[in-house]
């Protein structure tokens, strides 16, 4: 799951940074991007001697639409880290014991436990300070046990920082459907760790009783017909029942991702797929009109076999058929990023 989570981050990494390196190779990107590009590229309008094109009102969109949205979600992500942040620890001895028991003194002295009636669900939350909230009602010592578990597993994988990277990237590529299909995923790939991390240490039987309180809070929340949690935090389970069979499945089958080949592989095949991803770029190709250079009569294509660049006395030439023709340094990056030979010390 850990691996999966990193190719998941690698998406977004991606997604984020479009950049092109030195060998990233153009591709034509076919009918779809001339399409794309004939639609985006469409003039509107000339304001004052500019021009205005379709892409330049969706720049202005996107961004107004995302600093708003951000903007949004950051105040409501500080007023609930204040919120919570002002409360006390609860001075429960039994809760604190559970604590003690799970984590080491060092570790503990960073959580704090708060029992408070504003969450209706366990859950986590804090990167810096970080909670575990737990809903103001009667649990045994066994439930109790369970719920800090989890929610101390989900801090110390740093799942927190996570969530909030993922939220963020949605924000930012709030147009496009396949971030929140990726955020879903992300979510449940996350649980599963988690169970896999709480259980591994657990008998057939505990795993059954870990199952039912979480089966527990789930139904009460159903009966409450409305399921809140604080923005940025991490709850005992997300709102999908789907996502919570598949959890329970396999819990109950006991499955691990032990493998210390699988641990290995699958990072390492998520960092090639990132830098394949980077090495191709789609873009758009269209024949080059004759008019656009005001040629007569028929013109000369040239490519890396019947043409190359060559260096004479410190000048730049590209030899074809057709002659030598002086060229400028920019034109020999270009021709170089195309594959283009070049000679030194003349022909």
């Amino acid at each position: 799951m850990t691996g999966i989570i990193i190719l998941y981050l690698f998406c977004l990494i991606r997604l984020a940074v479009p950049v092109e390196l030195p060998w990233t190779k153009v591709v034509s990107g076919g009918s779809l991007y001339n399409f794309l590009y004939q639609i985006f590229g469409c003039e509107i309008t000339c304001v004052a001697g500019h021009e205005i094109y379709v892409y330049h009102i969706f720049v202005v969109a996107w961004g107004v639409v995302m600093a708003v949205l951000l903007t949004r979600y950051l105040i409501q992500y500080h007023r609930v880290v204040s919120y919570f942040s002002e409360m006390e620890k609860t001075e429960d001895t039994e809760l604190n014991n559970i604590l003690d028991e799970i984590c080491t003194d060092k570790e503990k002295r960073n959580i704090k436990i708060v029992q408070t009636a504003a969450v209706e669900i366990p859950c986590c939350i804090g990167i810096f300070e970080k909670r575990i909230l737990i809903p103001d009602k009667k649990y045994s010592r066994e439930e109790l046990h369970y719920i800090i578990l989890h929610e101390y597993t989900h801090l110390d994988n740093k799942d927190i920082l996570t969530i909030q990277l993922i939220n963020i990237m949605c924000i930012v590529f709030w147009w496009n459907p396949f971030v929140y299909i990726l955020k879903g995923d992300m979510y449940q790939s996350i649980e599963i760790r988690c169970d896999q991390t709480v259980t591994k240490k657990l008998k057939s039987a505990e795993r059954g009783n870990y199952l039912t309180v979480i089966l527990k809070e789930y139904k009460a929340s159903v009966q409450e017909k409305e399921f809140r949690k604080p923005a940025g935090a991490m709850p005992l389970f997300e709102d999908h029942s789907d996502h919570l069979i598949e959890r329970f499945r396999l819990v109950a089958e006991g499955k691990q991702s032990s493998s210390r080949i699988g641990r290995i592989l699958v990072p390492v095949i998520a960092v090639a797929l990132l830098v394949l991803s980077y090495s191709i770029i789609l873009q758009s190709r269209y024949e080059v009109p004759e008019s656009t250079y005001g040629l007569k009569g028929d013109s000369l294509e040239i490519n890396q076999k019947n043409a190359y660049m060559y260096e004479k006395n410190g000048e730049y030439y590209l030899h074809c058929e057709e002659g030598n023709f002086p060229i400028n340094k920019k034109t020999v990056k270009l021709l170089e990023k195309n594959e283009f030979n070049i000679r030194k010390g003349g022909r």
